[in-house]
């Protein structure tokens, strides 16, 4: 599974630009590991900088990065009133902490869409042996349930190992019976560690784990009252930035979370929305407003219709110009343009699909390279799909269409491309890693489109309200292994996710006749299938419904407009996996019955 972490990869190259630092500032010569956590328990060791004095000013350069593929740059680096220490970096992340006595780092590592907390810590080693550290809880119930979580796993890697089937068997049983324990112990264990080690980090996860299960938990509008100040005092060590990050994210939680009282998240949003500035990035006004709007539209308080309207028309207006601001500058270079085929005889459809999450930060480089692509090629030349997956979070634009093409591929990760049912290269990154993405993909795509194949495609689709026909001939295509299939895509989506990416294209909404296909029986086979978008809605929010009822959605939006929709038909060697061809439909829109008119 993909690392919960905001990069698949790591530093190759940092270099720093500097400010002198003063006589009063501390001595920060050495090896430093700059490591962040999504979780108290363990960390994502991102890479080893070596810091030395030249000239009277610090130089920072990198002695093992995490892995291969991404070129950093740091573009400040700051020491201030000998305790504040911070860095910029060129994909977007930069660094801020505060050294204490005992000469750790504490601070925050991220940008307006992610945030974690993070520590540099001094080290005498030059490489990195592990990608990711376990973090010991203090003594106390955050250590009793560490222990308690880590047994049913332990057990299980036991029995992976054992060939004896009796033994294999008993400790399958005891991590059965660990599982049980670990569901029984949980509530009392979050609750005592809030409750006694309520100034760590376990209390934030604590926190976090209370309100996800805030049904089967018994959590109750008193004791959710007392979560945004332990979330203040367990973050504040940490830096504004993460402790700003860490409460907006339990308010949003708390806001959606049905088995709560609305009025809790009511007064908490409230009480961000007042603490906003001219400097608050917007991005992060909106998130508030949005959970402002959600607890409001959710709680039975009496008069807040006034309160409502006001907050709505604030955050459609901001959403507006945050929208027209990303539209302008993301993909934030110039895509070219394909020039065509060198071979005037070549036909091959190239299709790229592409498996992403919108809670997925190492996803960015690859949506922004795809809708790059987007601009770059007509849909003849590449057909571009996307899949949404839960991962490494919940996310809406998921279906169960996606889940089995992802089951087909065998992927368990994101973002993961296939061209014509090859694994592409890897593709992670942040939005500083976009064009080196689309420049790595557009070397790959370019020759594939110089190839013939004696598969031809031909259809047409049209709609007529919420219905969409469809009809699709293929020539040459038969086969035992030869399979058709049918998605129906919308081009233009709007679902803002915990990695920041605002719109979401060509994201697959149906798949007529299956995910599975059906099978070419013909040189010449003629397919017709219909798709109901009412239907369409109906089951994918049964779906959503029966998939938040054990993993909360962190927003309540699920869109699904599907005004502008687009039909792909694929013809595929099941066996082999490779698309042999493709075809991309526009759907004609048809006046419904009853209506229209003209001479």
């Amino acid at each position: 599974m993909m690392r919960t972490a905001l990069f698949a990869a790591a530093v190759v190259v940092l270099a720093a630009q500097t400010t002198p630092t003063r006589a009063a500032d501390p001595d920060i010569s050495g090896n430093w590991l700059l490591s962040y956590v999504p979780r108290a328990s363990s960390a994502s060791n991102f890479a080893l900088l070596k810091v030395e004095m030249k000239d009277g000013k610090p130089v920072v350069s990198v002695l093992a990065p995490q892995g291969k593929g991404f070129n950093l740059e740091v573009t400040g680096f700051e020491i201030g009133n000998g305790k504040s220490l911070k860095f910029k970096t060129s994909v977007g992340a930069s660094f801020e902490g505060t050294i204490g006595a005992d000469g750790k780092v504490l601070g925050n590592f991220g940008d307006d869409r992610q945030m974690f907390r993070a520590m540099l810590t001094k080290t005498d080693k030059t490489e990195i042996a592990e990608q990711s550290s376990r973090i010991d809880a203090p003594a106390g119930p955050a250590a009793d349930l560490q222990k308690l979580q880590a047994e049913p796993a332990k057990l299980r890697a036991a029995a992976a190992k054992e060939d004896d089937a009796d033994k294999k068997k008993e400790l399958l049983d005891k991590a059965a019976e660990a599982t049980k324990l670990v569901t029984e112990k949980m509530p009392d264990l979050l609750r005592a560690t809030i409750a006694k080690q309520g100034d760590t980090p376990f209390a934030i996860d604590a926190v976090g784990d209370l309100i996800a299960g805030a049904v089967k938990y018994k959590v109750t509008a008193e004791e959710a009252a007392t979560f945004i100040p332990t979330i203040e005092k367990a973050a504040a060590p940490f830096g504004a930035r993460y402790s700003r990050a860490a409460i907006i994210q339990t308010v949003e939680t708390m806001a959606t979370a049905k088995s709560l009282d609305a009025a809790v998240a009511v007064t908490a949003a409230e009480k961000l929305s007042k603490s906003l500035t001219p400097e608050t990035p917007a991005t992060y006004e909106s998130r508030v407003l949005t959970a402002y709007k959600t607890a409001l539209e959710r709680s039975e308080i009496k008069d807040k219709d006034a309160t409502l309207k006001t907050v709505t028309a604030s955050l459609a207006k901001l959403e507006e110009k945050i929208d027209a601001e990303y539209r302008k500058t993301v993909p934030p270079f110039k895509p070219t343009a394909f020039a065509g085929r060198k071979d005037k005889a070549a036909n091959q459809v190239v299709v790229m699909e592409l498996f992403t999450g919108a809670q997925c930060p190492p996803c960015v480089s690859a949506d922004v390279a795809f809708d790059a692509l987007l601009k770059s090629y007509k849909p003849g030349e590449l057909v571009l799909i996307q899949y949404h997956l839960h991962i490494p979070g919940p996310d809406p634009l998921t279906n169960t269409e996606a889940i089995a093409r992802a089951k087909f591929y065998g992927v368990n990760s994101t973002p993961t491309a296939m061209l014509n049912g090859g694994k592409s290269p890897a593709l992670g990154g942040g939005m500083a890693n976009a064009e080196a993405r689309f420049k790595t993909l557009i070397n790959v795509i370019d020759p594939m489109l110089e190839k013939s194949a004696d598969v031809k495609l031909a259809g047409k689709a049209s709609r007529t309200g919420d219905k969409i026909d469809i009809g699709v001939e293929v020539t040459g295509g038969d086969g035992d292994d030869m399979k058709l299939r049918l998605l129906v895509v919308e081009e233009d989506v709007k679902y803002v996710g915990g990695n920041g990416l605002r719109f979401h294209h060509q994201v697959v909404r149906a798949m007529p006749g299956g995910a599975d296909g059906v099978a070419v029986k013909d040189k010449t086979f003629k397919h017709t299938a219909s798709v109901d978008l009412v239907e369409v809605r109906k089951d994918l929010t049964k779906y959503l419904d029966e998939f938040a009822a054990n993993r909360p959605f962190p927003k309540p939006e699920r869109p699904m407009e599907m005004k502008a929709l687009r039909v792909i038909a694929l013809v595929q060697n099941d066996k082999t996996k490779e698309i042999v061809q493709a075809i991309q439909l526009d759907v004609e829109a048809k006046p419904a019955t009853g209506t229209g008119g003209g001479r």
